[in-house]
Parts: structure tokens; sequence; C-alpha cells
């Protein structure tokens, strides 16, 4: 029986390493045996120069992006020209979280924050293992969705866990359930309520491994529910979600400090996969 060696990845990576918001990507990249790191610059300008796309062939470039237009157009244009079969990844930091609302240098299917890069390069270098086809640069944000969250049942944990999902939102609430159902979690929906939580948890006799709550809620009503959840020690893990999780994770009031971890609702299926797998 023949057996089918695992291709090797060749990654360059431009950009700034502050040493903490690119730490996640930068530490599974350098520490994957499937991944070859090619070349390392920490301007888009050297890169090219070099030769990225040209004479130095990647199968991935990662890019690390600090600030909003840190790289020109024009740079990132050849760069893509060069690259156009390839896989790009600009990984944002908080500072550019807004970019894709206000002016769009880098195409949607390219753009991943820094909180849930780690996670959505390896799905890259599963479908890269797999010899799927990239992401095209003129992919809708609907196609980036679907190919960011195909697949959840190979991905699932094998041990079950009960999880509770807190937001007023129900459109929200049913999704992050279904996400949650394909990780093998057993799920109750609850409103952003302090009496609805406190009502349930009094009827539960075992141990909680999750409760997520969506920070984007009324205030003052957040905080006192995120309060119940930290004071309640049957609950194993309690993250936040929200639109804005980048800018909430450099905040520290009593609300975020209580959180294990504030995740991205847009990339909420390989964060929680992470979180669930982790021992």
């Amino acid at each position: 029986m023949q057996i089918t060696e695992p291709r090797i990845a060749n990654v360059a990576i431009v950009g700034r390493d502050d040493g903490s918001t690119f730490r996640g990507v930068l530490q599974m990249l350098r520490q994957d045996d499937q991944v070859r790191i090619i070349s390392e610059h920490q301007t888009l300008l050297a890169a090219l120069e070099a030769g990225l796309g040209q004479t130095m062939s990647a199968d991935f470039v990662v890019v690390l992006q600090l600030c909003s237009d840190e790289f020109a157009q024009h740079e990132i244009n050849d760069l893509i020209g060069r690259c156009l079969f390839g896989r790009i990844l600009c990984c944002y930091g908080p500072w550019c979280t807004a970019d894709g609302r206000s002016h769009e240098l880098w195409p949607v299917a390219f753009r991943i924050p820094a909180a849930s890069a780690a996670s959505l390069v390896e799905l890259e270098l599963r479908g890269f293992q797999a010899g799927t086809q990239a992401l095209s640069p003129m992919s809708a944000g609907e196609e980036v969705f679907f190919h960011r969250s195909h697949d959840p049942a190979e991905m699932a944990p094998t041990v079950r866990s009960k999880a509770i999902v807190i937001s007023d939102e129900s459109d929200l609430r049913t999704t992050v359930t279904g996400i949650l159902a394909a990780l093998n979690c057993e799920c109750t929906k609850l409103p952003l309520s302090v009496s609805a939580i406190r009502s349930h948890l009094a009827t539960q006799n075992d141990s909680l491994r999750l409760a997520i709550i969506d920070l984007d809620g009324t205030t003052g009503v957040v905080e006192k529910c995120v309060g119940v959840l930290h004071a309640e020690r049957r609950i194993t893990t309690s993250v936040g979600m929200s639109v804005f999780a980048a800018a909430l994770e450099q905040v520290t009031t009593p609300t975020e400090s209580r959180l294990s971890q504030i995740m991205e609702k847009t990339e909420l299926l390989l964060q929680l996969r992470s979180l669930l797998t982790q021992c």
C-alpha cells in the first residue's frame, strides 16, 4: 500500500512582528512540520523587490498588518497579480478592524483578524494538503463565510460538552447554537438577562463546559450578566463574542477581564473549535 507523503507548504511572511499581535499565527507557522518558511520581509516593497511571486515562489503569503494603510495599494495589487493562484492572507491587528467598512485595500477573501489568524491559516493549510483551490480575490463575502465554515463535522471534538448561548438577538443565538451543535455541544439558548441566566443555572446539577455571551448588547446589562457567569463556579469557560473583538481585547474593564477570551462573531466556528478541542 502506497503512503502519500504530506505536501510541504512554502510560506513567505511579510510585515512587522510587534511581539504580541501575531504571536499565535507565527508560533503555529514556525512549529508546523508541514510548513517551510522561505522568506521574511518587514515591508511588502522589500518582498516584491526580492522576487516574491516571480523568482521566489510561495504557496502561502502571510501578511502582518499592524495599522491601516501600512501597505500601498499598488504594492498589494502587484502581490495579488504575481500570486493570483496562490493563497494570500492578510492578518490585521485591532487598529485595522474597520478597514473593510471604511475602505478596502485588500480583498475580503484575504483579510483575517489576528485573533483567529492561527485557526484560519490552519484551515487553509488543510485545503492546501487536500489540493482544494484557493479563494479568488474576487470572491464575495458570502463565499468567504461558506469557505471558512464548511465541514464542521470532521473537525468536531469527540467529547460531548454542555454550553449556554446568551444574546438578545434570536438569529445570532440560533447561529451560534448550530455551530456548537456541530462541535458536539448540547446547547441552551438564553436572552441577555440576569434572571434568565440565574433561573437556568438553578436547574442544572452538573457543570457547563462553556458560556458564550454577546458583548454587543446594552452595556449595563452585559456587565451584570458577565458578573453572574464569573461568580458561577460550575462554568468551566466563559467567553464573549463581538463584532469589535479585536478592539475589546485591548480593554481592561472588569467585564472583559472576567472572560477567558473574546471572539470575533464572523469567525466563531474556528475559534470555538479550537477552544473546545483544547485539553
